[in-house]
Parts: C-alpha cells; sequence; structure tokens
C-alpha cells in the first residue's frame, strides 16, 4: 500500500514538473536563470522628454517606453500594458 502511494505521487510530481510553463528543464532542478521568451525589440528614440525620463519606441511591436538613464530599455514592455502605437 505505502509503495502505491509513492509511486502516485511520484507520477504526479513528474506530471506538475513536465508540465509547467516553459519545458521539462525549467523544472525544480534547473540552475540559473530560465530562457526570456520576450521579443528582440529595436528601440528609437522619439526625442520627447517628460522631465528626466526619454521616451523611446519600439520599431518591433509598437510599445512605448520611458526611460530615466538615457539608455533604451533592455527588455521588451509589450507584456506591461503600455501604449502600442502601430
Amino acid at each position: 500500500m505505502a509503495i502505491a502511494i509513492a509511486l502516485v505521487i511520484l507520477g504526479l510530481y513528474a506530471f506538475w514538473a513536465f508540465t509547467r510553463k516553459g519545458s521539462a528543464a525549467s523544472g525544480p532542478g534547473q540552475i540559473g536563470k530560465p530562457k526570456s521568451k520576450r521579443k528582440s525589440c529595436k528601440w528609437q528614440k522619439t526625442g520627447e522628454t517628460k522631465g528626466r525620463f526619454t521616451e523611446y519606441r519600439c520599431k518591433t511591436c509598437g510599445v512605448v517606453a520611458l526611460s530615466h538613464t538615457g539608455h533604451a530599455p533592455q527588455d521588451c514592455k509589450s507584456d506591461l500594458g503600455g501604449t502600442r502605437i502601430n
């Protein structure tokens, strides 16, 4: 009986590990960060400023983002619900 329960728990764990968002490599034994599924944006400075912030527009997905460092953002911001201009 104990062996059957252990096998059921092991089976459920294996099912959970392989059906998680991502792949089997993103399971509990993974070392390091998972790969980002974000698009590679090509940011272009629009010339608009809002205080210390500079506005950038992505040529790939059309999202507008602000940066306070003077450099373009590194990641895609489309999943943040920002303004999209196409």
